[in-house]
């Protein structure tokens, strides 16, 4: 069995428990014929000790036509099709006695219970227990506290699986032998439910009864949650030397070696583990993402087609090659042939349907693509990715309130991811808000290894800074990207500079902004440069340089021959101009 994609455990449920009741029981029910049904029963027993259990069949067969209301006959005739895999018949056999019978109610619930969860049917066994317990009171068999608590894990009711598996454990029943599994279990409930402390205390405790190596499996992955990585490796070494030929152990260990990036010990453990069993299909889809990593794209592709020829982790190989041939362009329609496989295996993973959308969206096929990500956050509202790339769809599709809802979205579940905060940003400055602008490229800066030189973010901060009137903090931020260009750097990002340049006008320091507008204008004469440079010219009383950059201006935009009215055309084309600068501009070029 699995507990989430690579977790292991031992199949334990109690399904053969309840054969201790006593086969000899006289017949409650008094007939003429007592003796006769007594010998039957008898016989019965002996051909089920002796494994010779079609016998025995007709031995109880005997005894249910002299009566039809015989619970041990009844339940002994269950027993036999339950230990032999023929559940459905088990069922009939027990529904049989429900209606007939008037004692050992209880028993017939908690074996009809057993054979749903048998056929991983729990959500039908979970009322069969409950009715057991409610008939048997004080008197309840153990089992059925451990067997409800194990059909409540099963269905990952986390919470309900915990408060029956402790009932078990408070009656003390060690003779059971399942008082490890119980724990095992109890422990896997707290992991799952976030606390990864008290997981660690019953894996200890579970270990301590019985080292399976599951066991240390799962303890090794818990400590993974704690971030704990050294103390997990010390686990899984501990249980190598008990069981070192145990693949998934050395699976384990690749997986905590990928984690502390050392990754060709990584490499070296997973196919440590594939020597040992080939047919692993956990360590198959990691080797497949191994030979992806080094390119080695046909042995990647022949490792997820293993895992399609073992039918196991399906999802996760069709998955795996949907994005390989989603990466060839030859190989597009592939790409979504198995996309759709992987759904088809398993339509609860959100995963399948977010690579789907990203399968989508690159098609540009918006539509679809939204789809898939609805579906995706509705099985795991904390996908932020799934959020974030809705958001670039409603970007895409020049929504930008929908796009910055989404965004803020994924934010509200990575709050200290530095993309989400730098996208944000973004979205904010397309749409004009700069006042967020600056908040959110400040957290992003924040967030960022290396701010310095995030000059994109700086940039988007600079401006806003400058829009709303902040000229001091925005020299900063322009002055930390231009100390660090290289000269195509300054050649290509002239529009820098004259923001350098239209700052230290702003706070009239006239001779440092006529140095940045003339580098500006030597390193791309636009219009943008050219109207700051006979600016500044202008106010430093450089009437001869002033009216040559304004006829230069008027060559590279002819829409100021019409004077101050073209700057107001360019106003309408995105250009910006403070008040100030407009009262200025309306004197020179009138």
């Amino acid at each position: 069995m699995k507990l989430k994609n690579t977790i292991r455990f031992k199949i334990t449920f109690l399904f053969l428990i309840f054969i201790t009741q006593s086969v000899f029981a006289q017949p409650k029910h008094k007939k003429t014929d007592d003796q006769l049904i007594t010998d039957y029963l008898h016989k019965g027993y002996d051909y089920q000790v002796n494994k010779q259990p079609d016998l025995a069949v007709i031995e109880y067969d005997k005894v249910l036509k002299l009566d039809s209301t015989n619970p041990t006959a009844y339940y002994n005739t269950a027993l036999i099709y339950a230990n032999s895999k023929q559940t459905l018949k088990a069922i009939a056999i027990c529904d049989k006695a429900l209606q007939l019978c008037t004692e050992d109610l209880a028993d017939f619930y908690r074996t009809k219970a057993n054979c749903y969860s048998d056929l991983h049917q729990f959500e039908e066994s979970l009322p069969l227990f409950h009715k057991a317990l409610l008939l048997e009171g004080s008197e309840a068999d153990d089992n059925t506290y451990y067997n409800l608590g194990y059909s409540y894990f099963k269905l990952q009711k986390w919470e309900s699986a915990i408060v029956y598996l402790n009932k078990y454990l408070e009656r003390g029943d060690e003779k059971s032998g399942s008082v490890s599994d119980a724990l095992f279990f109890l422990a896997t409930c707290y992991s799952e439910s976030g606390d990864d402390n008290k997981a660690i205390q019953y894996f200890d405790q579970a270990i301590a009864k019985s080292p399976h190596y599951s066991y240390y499996y799962n303890k090794a992955e818990t400590l993974m949650n704690l971030n704990k990585k050294d103390e997990a490796l010390k686990v899984i070494n501990q249980a190598l030397v008990n069981y070192p030929d145990k693949a998934d152990l050395y699976f384990k260990k690749s997986q905590i070696y990928t984690s502390l990036k050392q990754t060709e010990k990584a490499k070296t453990e997973l196919k440590h583990g594939y020597e040992i069993d080939s047919t692993n299909t956990n360590i198959l889809l990691d080797m497949g993402v191994i030979y992806k990593h080094d390119n080695q794209i046909d042995m990647a592709i022949t490792m997820y087609k293993k895992c399609i020829e073992l039918k196991d982790n399906l999802s996760g190989a069709y998955g795996n090659l949907a994005l390989i041939y989603g990466d060839i362009e030859l190989k597009r329609d592939s790409a979504l042939y198995y996309f759709q496989k992987a759904l088809s295996v398993d339509n609860k993973n959100p995963i399948n349907y977010y690579n789907m959308g990203n399968y989508y969206r690159e098609e540009k096929k918006y539509d679809l693509a939204l789809e898939m990500y609805a579906k995706a956050i509705e099985l795991k509202p904390l996908l932020s990715a799934a959020y974030t790339n809705t958001a670039i769809i409603y970007e895409d599709k020049k929504d930008l309130k929908k796009a910055i809802d989404f965004a803020l979205k994924a934010l509200d579940i990575e709050p200290d991811d530095y993309y989400a905060n730098s996208y944000l940003a973004s979205l904010y400055f397309d749409s004009t808000d700069y006042e967020n602008t600056i908040l959110y490229t400040t957290k992003a800066l924040r967030l960022s290894a290396n701010p310095n030189i995030d000059h994109l973010l700086l940039y988007k901060r600079g401006v806003s800074r400058q829009i709303v009137g902040d000229y001091k903090n925005a020299l900063h931020d322009y002055l930390d990207i231009v100390k660090r260009y290289s000269e195509e750097e300054k050649k290509e990002h002239a529009d820098v500079y004259s923001n350098i340049g239209y700052c230290y006008m702003e706070d009239d320091q006239l001779q440092a902004s006529l140095k940045y507008f003339q580098e500006a204008v030597n390193y791309k004469p636009e219009i943008d440069q050219l109207i700051g440079l006979f600016t500044v010219q202008y106010l430093l009383n450089d009437k001869a340089g002033s009216d040559k950059t304004v006829s230069k201006a008027k060559k590279v935009e002819p829409k100021l021959k019409q004077g101050y009215k073209g700057i107001e055309q360019l106003e309408k084309d995105g250009y910006f101009y403070t008040k100030k600068h407009k009262d200025i501009l309306q004197k020179i070029l009138n």
